[in-house]
């Protein structure tokens, strides 16, 4: 299951919001209401600030959602396929089921996004000289303030670490001059690092020289900054190994499966006492219903197992959260990661063939960058 929520669909590309983008979206609102147009704009109503803050916060996640897209757009079009931006807490990221097959593909996906930040920059500068503050005084402040900041997320991410786009244009000019994209990509992400390093010390520092909002920001972006690079890197390593790796290659083919019917009691003797796997498969008249756990079993009280079926602890599976031997080890690794239980059975023509778990897909991972080096 997706960990946010569905909005609707722009280009063909689904739009969807993290839990967390409404935390970063609070604190923008207020840190504008209550900071920034008070001290640029004094005079005001503290309500009229409030409703400043919240148009403004909106219009630049607006924003924010045109520079995802530019990037997807462009990537669709250069044959990618990009289904869905998530917008989170320091902005957003789009579903890329593979990587750019080579640096100048890179390259246009990367400068994408700035040029839209750039365009936007313009029309808010340019519409903010239409409506002065003679004219309209809040109007004017709002598209101000969002051309000042579309200049700042473009001029934000030129800076050359991953994963910001400029780290994106380093990469793909490393890329084209050397031809090895893994050496790229960590050269662009510990250039993303030593930035990110930078920013959370200039944030303490800004901290304890009283600019404590401010500093907390550079602070919080620093710390963002950081764990997106070191994780740019580990999922591209992650997706060159298991390149063409299927769900056949690292499932579990002796597998052994308890009826829906049958009673706790009879699962944990028969079954867990027995054979000492972690989860069973469940199925129902032939076919695979669900997962039982040992979480499962020890979330019913002892002295019930006797009379509790499997079917009312297990964890139900769709027909959709069935795996397929043929199935592709990264995309099965993404599903069996949102996955209740950490594994998931595997069917072929309606047959129960075996049971991958993420242990398996770890250790795949392990053995074969162990056997590179």
């Amino acid at each position: 299951m997706p960990r946010g929520i569905r909005l609707f669909r722009v280009l063909g590309i689904q739009i969807s919001i993290d839990y967390t983008w409404f935390i970063v979206f609070i604190l923008f609102a207020w840190s504008l209401s209550f900071g920034y147009f008070p001290h640029y704009y004094p005079g005001l109503d503290r309500t009229l600030y409030m409703v400043m803050g919240t148009v403004s916060a909106l219009l630049l996640f607006a924003c924010v959602l045109v520079h995802e897209l530019s990037h997807s757009y462009t990537a669709n079009r250069l044959g990618l396929d990009i289904s869905e931006i998530t917008l989170f807490i320091f902005g957003g990221v789009a579903q890329l089921t593979r990587e750019p097959e080579d640096a100048a593909t890179e390259l246009k996906i990367a400068v994408a996004g700035p040029i839209a930040s750039g365009v936007l920059a313009v029309i808010f500068y340019l519409a903010s000289r239409v409506v002065t503050a003679e004219v309209h005084a809040v109007a004017n402040a709002i598209l101000a303030y969002l051309s000042l900041i579309n200049a700042m997320l473009l001029v934000f991410n030129m800076i050359p670490g991953f994963p910001l786009d400029g780290g994106r244009v380093l990469r793909a000019a490393w890329w084209a001059k050397t031809g090895d994209l893994n050496a790229a990509t960590k050269a662009a992400s510990q250039i993303g690092k030593g930035f990110a390093l930078f920013l959370i010390l200039m944030g303490f520092l800004q901290v304890l020289t009283g600019n404590f909002i401010g500093g907390m920001w550079m602070v919080l972006i620093g710390v963002f900054l950081q764990q997106a690079a070191a994780s740019g890197y580990q999922q591209l390593v992650i997706k060159r190994v298991l390149e063409g790796v299927r769900v056949r290659d690292v499932m579990s083919r002796k597998v052994v499966s308890v009826n829906e019917d049958m009673t706790v009691s009879e699962a944990v003797d028969a079954y867990f006492f027995r054979y000492h796997f972690v989860s069973f498969p469940v199925e129902s008249m032939g076919r695979v219903v669900g997962i039982l756990s040992l979480n499962q079993v020890r979330s019913v009280d002892k002295e019930r197992w006797a009379d509790t079926p499997v079917k009312d602890v297990m964890v139900g599976l769709e027909p959709g959260e069935l795996l397929g031997p043929n199935d592709n080890a990264l995309e099965t690794l993404a599903k069996i990661t949102t996955s209740k239980t950490g594994r998931l059975p595997v069917v072929d023509r309606g047959e129960l063939v075996g049971i991958v778990s993420r242990g398996d897909i770890i250790k795949l991972i392990e053995f074969k960058m162990l056997l590179r080096k």
